[in-house]
């Protein structure tokens, strides 16, 4: 796969612009992206104070899980622990629904969002182009938080990968839109616990404009300003199509597909580097 991204990212050098275009996520919000497994509960206090305090309005966002899961009604359990006392539900399947005052309603007054782990397609078929997304993409834009934990990670990007880029590495698969939360992003996670750290590149070499971003388990990147943290133990991974064409040019081909990042490393995703 290297080698097929050796020959055919270099031209795009040409046509994609250096400059990380992200007018679009320059909102003064805040997002917490998690790689999947358990969270600590630090990282729930973290997301409480962002959103002003823990008594602000949450809204928690179950989609991607299963209909048997979401009748447990077991997704609130930790946060009502953690001294969360305003909390709120949005979930549907029917993107009609999605489109509801009431739901839009929700979303309007809250400060802090939640999307649970699950299926990130199952996100996507209900709330993609509807009057929730919109009031998503509000709620950032007036200093909001969202956090998200694997679907709820992956779908905060541009696109929504799942597995056929896993099952087909070989072939350019047109990737549906995810909520472009994350504007310019294509992001996954679970990466070293299931050993995906290879994963994105097939992704991104037919979508070479994009950033790769991709959480281990129980480790999340903080996003403020077009600039990210990492927090938790283990690492996150960037991916940088550009970059790949910068090796090739120099070298003649890709040594270096990905960098690692540990806790408290910051990334400017503007300048797509590592901020010193």
């Amino acid at each position: 796969m290297i080698n097929r991204i050796s020959i055919l990212v270099f031209p795009l050098l040409c046509a994609v612009s250096l400059g990380f275009s992200q007018s679009d996520s320059t909102q003064q919000g805040k997002l917490i992206i998690v790689g999947g497994g358990s969270m600590a509960d630090s990282l729930y206090h973290i997301f409480g104070q962002l959103a002003g305090g823990k008594d602000k309005q949450m809204v928690i966002i179950p989609t991607a899980m299963s209909d048997e899961d979401i009748a447990e009604n077991k997704f609130k359990d930790r946060f009502e622990k953690l001294g969360f006392s305003s909390i709120k539900v949005v979930h549907t399947r029917d993107k009609s629904e999605a489109n509801l005052p009431e739901n839009v309603h929700k979303i309007q007054q809250a400060s802090a969002i939640y999307f649970t782990g699950g299926d990130q397609s199952r996100i996507a078929d209900a709330f993609l182009g509807t009057k929730v997304h919109d009031e998503l993409k509000r709620l950032l834009d007036r200093g909001g938080v969202i956090m998200g934990s694997s679907a709820g990670a992956t779908i905060m990007g541009t696109l929504l990968i799942g597995g056929d880029a896993r099952a087909f590495p070989n072939i350019n698969i047109p990737y549906p839109p995810a909520l472009d939360l994350l504007p310019g992003t294509v992001l996954d996670q679970h990466v070293l616990k299931r050993n995906r750290q290879f994963d994105l590149i097939p992704v991104l070499d037919s979508y070479p404009h994009l950033l790769g971003i991709a959480m281990d388990e129980q480790t999340a990147i903080i996003v403020s300003n077009n600039q990210f943290r990492v927090w938790g133990p283990s690492y996150v991974l960037v991916y940088d199509p550009l970059d790949w064409a910068l090796q090739v040019k120099k070298y003649g081909k890709i040594y270096k597909p990905f960098i690692m990042l540990s806790k408290g490393q910051k990334f400017d995703l503007m300048a797509r580097n590592i901020v010193k």
